[in-house]
C-alpha cells in the first residue's frame, strides 16, 4: 500500500516500534525530515546495539552501484534475526538505475530490511517496480507540510512529548521558524526539555529559549495593524528594526499573506465559521480576529496596501532605494499602511 502524509508517517513509525518490518522501504519526496526520521526509527528498532557492527550497512548513492546494493542485501545476518541496509542519497542515481533492482524487489531477502532514502524530490511514479513495491512493501511519499498545517504539527509534536502548547504559541513558532521541519522540531524539543511533563510551553518560555519576543513579533504586529493600534504597531516595528536578523522582505511577504486573508473575509460574507477557517487556512480560534480586522480595512484599502508591500519588498532589495535601512523602510511602511 502506498503511504503518504503525516498520518501515514505515524503509522509506519508505530509498526516499526512494534518490530513489524517490511523487507523494503522506499522513502521519497520533498520533505527530508520525515524520510530521515523513518530511517532512524528502523535503524534503532531493527537491531540491538550489539548486533549493529556486523548487521548494519550504510551505503551512499554517489559511491555505490545497484549491483553493490543488491550484493549487500543478499547477505545473511550474523548472529542476529535480521540485517539492515540503508541507501542514503539515492536521488544521486538516475531513476532508471533502480530498474536493475526490479528482480530483487520482487523477491527480497526475508532477513534483510532495505531502506532507500530518495531525498528532496519524488521518484517517477510511473515505474512498474515502484507500483509493485507499493503493493507489497512500503512506499512513503514525504510531502512538504503546508504553512497552515505547521501549528497543528507543533501541537501534535508537543503532545507526543507529553507537554502542552496553545494555538497562539504554536503559530508564533511556525511564523518565526518557517517550514523547515528539522529546525522546527529541534526548537520544539529544546522547549520540551525545559518544560516539565504535562507542563505548558508559554510565550515567556519561547522568548527565553528560542529568542522570539512574545510581545514584539510578526504575529503581534499583524494583530496591532488589524486593530489599527498605531502606537503598538510602531513599537513592534521599532523592536523588529533593532534586530540585525530582521529581513523586511520576509515581513512584507507575511503581511501580504495576512491582507490576502482579509480579502478572503470580504469575499466570503455570511459563511459559517468552520468554512471561513478552512478558506483562510487558519484554526477556527483565529477567525474572529480576521473578521474584526477586515472591518478596519475595506477592499480598496487592502489593494492599496498590497501595492505598498510590493514596493517595500523591492526597496528592501535595493530597487528604488539608495540608503534607507530595513528598519526605516518598515517604520515608513507601517505608517503608510495605517494612514
Amino acid at each position: 500500500m502506498a503511504l503518504s502524509t503525516v498520518d501515514d508517517f505515524k503509522r509506519i513509525v508505530k509498526d516499526v516500534r512494534a518490530r513489524t518490518f517490511k523487507q523494503v522501504y522506499f522513502l521519497h519526496g520533498e520533505e527530508s525530515y520525515f524520510i530521515g526520521r523513518v530511517a532512524e526509527e528502523i535503524d534503532k528498532a531493527a537491531l540491538e546495539e550489539h548486533e549493529r557492527d556486523f548487521n548494519l550497512t550504510i551505503l551512499y548513492g554517489r559511491d555505490c552501484t545497484p549491483e553493490q546494493l543488491k550484493d549487500a542485501c543478499l547477505r545473511y545476518p550474523m548472529m542476529a534475526e535480521r540485517q539492515v541496509v540503508i541507501l542514503r542519497e539515492a536521488q544521486n542515481w538516475r531513476i532508471d538505475a533502480f530498474d536493475k533492482l526490479e528482480s530483487y524487489f520482487k523477491t527480497p531477502t526475508p532477513t534483510t530490511v532495505l531502506v532507500i532514502q530518495y531525498m528532496h524530490k519524488k521518484a517517477d511514479g510511473r515505474k512498474t517496480w515502484l507500483k509493485d513495491l507499493a503493493k507489497k512493501q512500503v512506499v512513503f511519499t514525504s510531502d512538504k507540510l503546508k504553512e497552515d498545517k505547521l501549528p497543528d504539527w507543533i501541537q501534535a509534536y508537543v503532545k507526543f512529548h507529553k507537554r502542552r502548547i496553545g494555538p497562539k504559541e504554536s503559530r508564533l513558532l511556525a511564523d518565526h521558524l518557517g517550514s523547515d521541519l528539522g529546525k522546527l522540531t529541534n526548537e520544539v524539543e529544546k522547549l520540551c526539555i525545559v518544560t516539565e511533563e504535562n507542563g505548558e510551553i508559554t510565550g515567556a518560555l519561547i522568548e527565553r529559549n528560542v529568542g522570539i519576543s512574545k510581545d514584539h513579533n510578526i504575529f503581534e504586529l499583524q494583530n496591532a495593524i488589524g486593530a489599527r493600534d498605531h502606537l503598538k504597531a510602531q513599537t513592534i516595528a521599532h523592536h523588529l528594526a533593532s534586530d540585525k536578523e530582521h529581513k523586511l522582505f520576509l515581513t512584507a511577504a507575511l503581511l501580504s499573506g495576512y491582507f490576502a486573508k482579509l480579502g478572503i473575509v470580504h469575499a466570503s460574507p455570511g459563511i459559517p465559521q468552520a468554512e471561513l477557517a478552512s478558506a483562510l487556512k487558519v484554526p477556527p480560534f483565529f477567525v474572529k480576529d480576521y473578521a474584526n480586522a477586515a472591518r478596519h480595512y475595506p477592499p480598496a484599502k487592502i489593494k492599496e496596501i498590497q501595492h505598498l508591500l510590493r514596493a517595500a519588498d523591492l526597496n528592501s532589495k535595493g530597487l528604488g532605494n539608495a540608503s534607507a535601512s530595513d528598519g526605516d523602510l518598515l517604520r515608513e511602511l507601517i505608517a503608510r499602511m495605517m494612514n
